[in-house]
Protein backbone atom coordinates (compact mmCIF):
# COMPACT_ATOMS: atom_id res chain seq x y z
CA UNK A 1 0.00 0.00 0.00
CA UNK A 2 1.62 3.31 -1.10
CA UNK A 3 0.17 6.23 -0.80
CA UNK A 4 -0.19 9.78 0.78
CA UNK A 5 -2.10 11.95 3.33
CA UNK A 6 -3.65 15.29 2.87
CA UNK A 7 -0.79 16.76 4.14
CA UNK A 8 1.46 15.52 1.90
CA UNK A 9 3.05 12.65 3.60
CA UNK A 10 3.54 9.16 2.50
CA UNK A 11 1.65 6.34 3.53
CA UNK A 12 3.24 3.06 3.54
CA UNK A 13 1.44 0.89 5.56
CA UNK A 14 -2.38 0.98 6.45
CA UNK A 15 -1.70 1.47 10.24
CA UNK A 16 -0.22 4.69 9.20
CA UNK A 17 -3.51 5.82 8.16
CA UNK A 18 -5.18 7.19 11.70
CA UNK A 19 -8.36 9.26 11.88
CA UNK A 20 -9.49 11.78 14.42
CA UNK A 21 -11.52 10.60 17.19
CA UNK A 22 -13.38 14.31 17.74
CA UNK A 23 -14.28 15.16 14.03
CA UNK A 24 -13.06 11.69 12.17
CA UNK A 25 -10.82 13.62 9.49
CA UNK A 26 -7.93 11.25 7.97
CA UNK A 27 -4.60 12.02 9.18
CA UNK A 28 -1.48 10.22 9.55
CA UNK A 29 1.15 9.98 12.17
CA UNK A 30 3.11 12.82 10.73
CA UNK A 31 0.07 15.17 10.77
CA UNK A 32 -1.98 13.47 13.57
CA UNK A 33 -1.51 14.60 17.46
CA UNK A 34 -1.93 12.19 20.45
CA UNK A 35 -3.40 13.60 23.62
CA UNK A 36 -4.14 10.96 26.67
CA UNK A 37 -3.50 7.91 23.75
CA UNK A 38 -6.25 8.93 21.79
CA UNK A 39 -5.56 11.18 17.99
CA UNK A 40 -6.66 13.74 16.61
CA UNK A 41 -5.90 16.26 13.89
CA UNK A 42 -4.45 19.75 14.02
CA UNK A 43 -7.77 21.18 14.33
CA UNK A 44 -9.34 19.62 17.20
CA UNK A 45 -6.60 19.19 18.84
CA UNK A 46 -6.16 22.89 18.70
CA UNK A 47 -9.55 23.84 19.72
CA UNK A 48 -8.78 21.35 23.35
CA UNK A 49 -5.67 22.43 23.80
CA UNK A 50 -6.31 26.27 24.03
CA UNK A 51 -9.74 25.95 25.53
CA UNK A 52 -10.61 28.88 24.54
CA UNK A 53 -14.24 29.47 26.36
CA UNK A 54 -12.45 28.58 29.45
CA UNK A 55 -11.89 31.32 31.74
CA UNK A 56 -8.70 33.10 32.88
CA UNK A 57 -7.27 32.08 36.14
CA UNK A 58 -7.50 34.73 38.84
CA UNK A 59 -3.69 36.15 39.46
CA UNK A 60 -2.55 34.40 42.98
CA UNK A 61 -1.16 36.91 45.29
Amino acid sequence: MAGHCRCGSEVRFAFEQLGCIACGAPCCSACAYQLESTHYCGHCAENLLELPWAPSAPARI
